[in-house]
């Protein structure tokens, strides 16, 4: 079996809405595919959704014109070697958004003895400690 690509989604951003357009290869015009509003593109439920729908649409038309194709989805997730946070649970959690979110951003923040981020759902913090000896305080308000 032959690969050739046969284009590109691309998904572009308004002040409402993101956009999903195919896009052929040699770089011609662009057909308008379907739109999702920047709410519901918040829900990762949703915007997997909307990307498999333009995905549907795409190989649709392209069938409809005669042509067989099968879809083949390329893995473009970085290599562990490129990410040094990609052996964190939280990497590969469902749960897990908000921390990939912080950890892409660049901040240092607090860290668990193991160095498990504090944001992470498998991370408990029981108690805050002052220095030996020292006796402890209500906190203030």
């Amino acid at each position: 079996m032959s690969e050739s690509k046969v284009g590109d989604i691309v998904v572009v951003k308004t002040e409402t809405q993101q956009q999903a357009f195919y896009q052929l290869p040699d770089g011609g015009a662009s057909t308008f595919l379907c739109a999702i509003s920047l709410d519901d593109y918040e829900n990762l439920l949703l915007r997997e959704q909307f990307f498999a729908f333009a995905t549907e649409i795409v190989l649709a038309r392209i069938r409809a014109s005669g042509s067989n194709v099968q879809f083949v989805q390329r893995d473009t997730a970085a290599s562990p070697e490129a990410n040094p946070e990609a052996s964190l649970p939280c990497w590969s959690c469902p749960h897990g958004e908000g921390v990939r979110d912080w950890l892409r951003s660049g901040q240092d923040g607090p860290r668990s003895p193991n160095g498990v981020p504090l944001l992470c759902c498998r991370v408990g913090v029981v108690g805050a400690f002052g220095l030996a000896g020292e006796p402890a305080r209500a906190p203030r308000r």
